[in-house]
């Protein structure tokens, strides 16, 4: 709706981000803007004024030189112990149902949204379709696996079965790869490694709020736009609904399943649950975090190694400065500047980013 510019910095910080995630280059998708059509207006590396005189130009030119600085960087890679679920054959079956919130489905916002919990902490997360190896994750996180294809539920068993602790929440496992509803009982092929019956979905107006309280805590959260009614059959519930009809009835649930855990999430929230609910897995399971150090807002750690060296890319991607204080220091250095980091207290300005370099510790 709004085609606004990039402030200065914002370029060289998202052409790192994509470094920092994996990208060994960075490519554009235009050389010059073209004169005429839709897209005469689109960004390009060379404007309509045919010269290098130009800001665009200058944001490029210094991607291309930190490239050249990042060298030894190439090929090296990360092994998360977290994967999120992203399936786009999911997400056409979900965007032609009719009958949940039709208004809003946003099954990639809500991919995003439980994304961003370990994003905030600094866990590194690889995305995979339904179609990926499990194996080798400790954490399996899907949300809105509404389309099941053949043997994905017997894989995720398995998984579960085996150690791993696996994440869904409401509108899962309701139709197979034909689009044709489970018969016997929502969440379909899940039903056994969840531990839970969904018998029914609601969709709440923009207007509504519901609440879910946790039962060992108190603590409470909205429910907004989606929600499941469950029955508990061999899962414990962990949270149960404290408003309207479906009140007392569980919100949250966990079922061990041979050596691990799955859980299953009935209600959206839009607020803060995740970055909570996610933060306590990731404290009980010891997933691995880039860098020990509180994140404030709107920073983000991300990590590359080659086994000898990790590389750290810690980036702000607020338009606020923002302060970080490692616990130890020690071991690490900027890596474009050759220096170490003091007291462990680095000083990121708006859209401001750190590299830093440290003997590979094995974590990945």
């Amino acid at each position: 709706p709004v085609s606004k510019l990039k402030r200065p910095g914002m370029h060289l910080l998202s052409s790192l981000q994509a470094v920092a995630h994996g990208a060994d280059s960075v490519q554009y998708f235009q050389w010059r803007k073209s004169r005429g059509g839709c897209e005469k207006f689109h960004g390009a590396v060379v404007d309509h004024c045919g010269h290098e005189h130009t800001r665009v130009f200058r944001d490029v030119q210094e991607v291309g030189d930190l490239l050249a600085r990042l060298d030894p960087v190439v090929g090296t890679t990360v092994r998360p112990q977290a994967a999120l679920l992203y399936d786009w054959e999911n997400r056409w079956a979900l965007e032609d149902a009719k009958g949940l919130n039709n208004a809003h489905k946003d099954y990639e916002a809500t991919c995003i949204r439980h994304y961003e919990a370990f994003w905030r902490q600094g866990v590194p997360v690889d995305i995979l379709s339904m179609e990926g190896d499990f194996s080798g994750y400790r954490l399996l996180v899907a949300p809105m696996l509404y389309m099941l294809r053949p043997g994905v539920a017997e894989r995720i068993e398995a998984f579960v079965a085996g150690g791993g602790t696996f994440v869904t929440t409401y509108c899962s496992g309701m139709v197979d790869e034909n689009d044709l509803c489970f018969l016997g009982g929502f969440p379909g092929p899940l039903r056994r490694v969840l531990g839970v019956w969904d018998e029914e979905t609601d969709g709440l107006y923009d207007e509504d709020e519901g609440r879910v309280r946790i039962l060992d805590s108190g603590r409470t959260y909205a429910v907004r736009q989606l929600c499941d009614i469950l029955h508990a059959e061999t899962a414990e519930v962990l949270a149960v609904y404290d408003a309207d009809f479906q009140a007392g009835s569980p919100a949250l649930t966990v079922n061990r399943f041979g050596k691990g855990q799955a859980y299953f999430i009935a209600f959206r929230n839009l607020d803060d649950f995740e970055a909570d609910f996610y933060a306590g897995l990731v404290r009980d399971l010891g997933l691995v975090r880039v860098l020990d150090a509180e994140l404030p807002d709107g920073v983000t750690a991300q990590l590359r190694s080659d086994g000898e060296r990790d590389f750290v890319f810690l980036m702000n991607v607020s338009p606020e400065p923002r302060e970080v204080r490692l616990q130890d220091p020690a071991g690490l250095r900027d890596f474009l500047s050759g220096n170490g980091l003091g007291d462990g207290t680095i000083l990121l300005p708006p859209l401001g980013f750190r590299i830093l370099e440290r003997p590979a510790v094995g974590l990945f």
